[in-house]
């Protein structure tokens, strides 16, 4: 019979002999009453021999829950690492010095954790807890892992560690659960530049049945909070995900299917009481994408990168979009948009901007070219009376700030009609077909500067003194008083 038997039957034997004796306590206590000095002297005898048999129980159940202390800790160490490789495919190095608790539940606690994905460092966790089972007791090879908690720990993701959180996803392992708390996650770039950071509140990966993944997390992305679902059918091959912002109200719920290295499913997206399905598939290092009534269509290409797209918009709230909380604004200032890998072409119309009822169906091209963002072909007609045209205007990020610069030409259709939308003094009207202008535009301090401006063709030295004096005053053109109060001055001085 082995050593580990004969404990368990004395450490059992114990337990029945406790039972025993708290059972004869109940029975004598009901008598107390009745009892003479003698029998008080023979009850305080049984009532230390209770308290010896529960002290030494008690010393038994923690004498076993110790056990792990005195095991050489390198064999822990590598048993542990071990066991999470295989059961959670998750490759980590715990700290050398590596300790022991029981409280509140028996744990191994690693202060420096070590994640590697395909021997490469992604994650450093300062506080790792690594749960056991209380069965097995007896040998380092014999501890049994339930859950990880990994704390306070910082991720380095660059583009080719995507999948190191779909690897995790795709364990089939069951019965195991790994929890990523109060942590950090950096996305770098080719030169280990931060591009943006995500704060991880909590990302859950567990079972709830067999083959059936789950991950249940709460991030802030661009210090908006984001709570996330997603749900791994095994066997049936399927991916289903929903994805919440309340202070965006915006919703995403999504249900993928899966066959080798090929994708199809479909998402609803919904946001401020507005919903669209988009239709997708993946074949051939190729994605498709578009909605039923054809309003968003494209296809992005993975090798190499390149995104084909239309995008149909009815109504756009400029003040929402470039807004210092909108979530464009947040990921143009990450320079995410300006790697040099990035390239594509989006082709958008926009029916009616919300508070511009002047202007109508807008249509122009985004365009990106190794890490440079412009805007091409922009087209819109004022009131019937000009047509302002924006050719090579570039997004410019300089410290955080984001800046547009470019061209504007101005086509005059009826300017008659323009000097009396803007209450132009008689005087100053000029018979005028063209004006021509280079623009600098700085979206976070709302100012215009405007140089090389041509009336007709021709460059006007007083106009250029005042409009010197109007780059200096930095002109908020968001300001409707202060714009229209600039345009008449623009014609006084002409």
């Amino acid at each position: 019979m082995s050593k580990k038997n004969i404990f368990e039957k004395k450490v059992h034997k114990s337990l029945l002999s406790i039972t025993k004796i708290i059972e004869s306590f109940f029975t004598l206590l009901k008598n107390i009453y009745f009892l003479n000095k003698k029998k008080i002297k023979n009850y305080k005898t049984i009532d230390k021999k209770i308290f010896l048999a529960v002290s030494i129980s008690f010393f038994v159940v923690i004498s076993y829950f110790l056990i792990p202390v005195f095991f050489d800790k390198s064999k822990v160490k590598a048993s542990l690492e071990k066991q999470i490789l295989n059961k959670y495919n998750l490759e980590v190095k715990l700290d050398a010095t590596l300790k022991y608790g029981i409280f509140p539940t028996p744990h191994f606690y690693s202060k420096k954790t070590i994640i590697k994905f395909k021997s490469t460092d992604v994650a450093k966790s300062n506080d790792t807890r690594i749960l056991i089972s209380i069965k097995d007791f007896f040998s380092p090879d014999e501890l049994k892992i339930k859950n990880l908690i990994f704390k306070k720990t910082d991720f380095k993701i660059d583009s080719s560690h995507l999948n190191f959180f779909i690897d995790l996803l795709n364990t089939d392992k069951s019965d195991h659960s790994i929890k990523f708390l109060n942590s950090k996650l950096f996305y770098l770039n080719k030169n280990e530049d931060i591009i943006f950071l995500t704060n991880i509140k909590n990302l859950n990966f567990f079972y709830e049945e067999i083959f059936i993944n789950k991950l249940n997390s709460k991030l802030d992305i661009f210090n908006i909070p984001v709570s996330l679902f997603v749900e791994h059918l095994i066997n049936e091959k399927k991916f289903i995900a929903e994805l919440k912002s309340h202070p965006l109200r915006l919703q995403i719920e999504n249900i993928s299917n899966y066959y080798g290295s090929d994708l199809d499913g479909s998402f609803d997206l919904s946001i401020i009481n507005k919903s669209k399905k988009i239709n997708y598939s993946f074949k051939n290092n190729s994605l498709k994408f578009d909605t039923k009534d054809k309003k968003i269509i494209g296809e992005i290409f993975i090798k190499p990168f390149f995104l084909s797209s239309s995008v149909d918009l009815h109504t756009v709230n400029l003040k929402e979009i470039f807004s210092d909380n909108s979530v464009l604004v947040n990921i143009l200032k990450t320079e995410i948009l300006n790697n040099i890998n990035l390239n594509g072409k989006l082709k958008v119309k926009v029916n009616n901007f919300k508070g511009l009822k002047l202007l109508k169906d807008i249509k122009f091209i985004i365009l990106l070219e190794q890490g440079n963002i412009f805007i091409q072909n922009l087209e819109i007609i004022f009131k019937d009376s000009i047509l302002i045209k924006l050719n090579d205007t570039q997004l410019i990020i300089n410290n955080n700030d984001l800046n547009f610069s470019g061209y504007i030409s101005l086509d005059f259709l009826n300017i008659d009609h323009f000097y009396s939308h803007y209450q132009i003094n008689r005087n100053d009207r000029k018979d005028i077909k063209k004006i021509n202008f280079g623009f600098f535009f700085n979206l976070n301090e709302r100012f215009v500067e405007i140089d090389n401006l041509k009336i007709d063709g021709i460059s006007n030295k007083d106009l250029n003194k005042f409009l010197n004096d109007l780059n200096t005053k930095k002109l908020n053109i968001f300001n409707k008083i202060t714009f229209r109060n600039s345009i008449k001055k623009f014609f006084n001085n002409l």
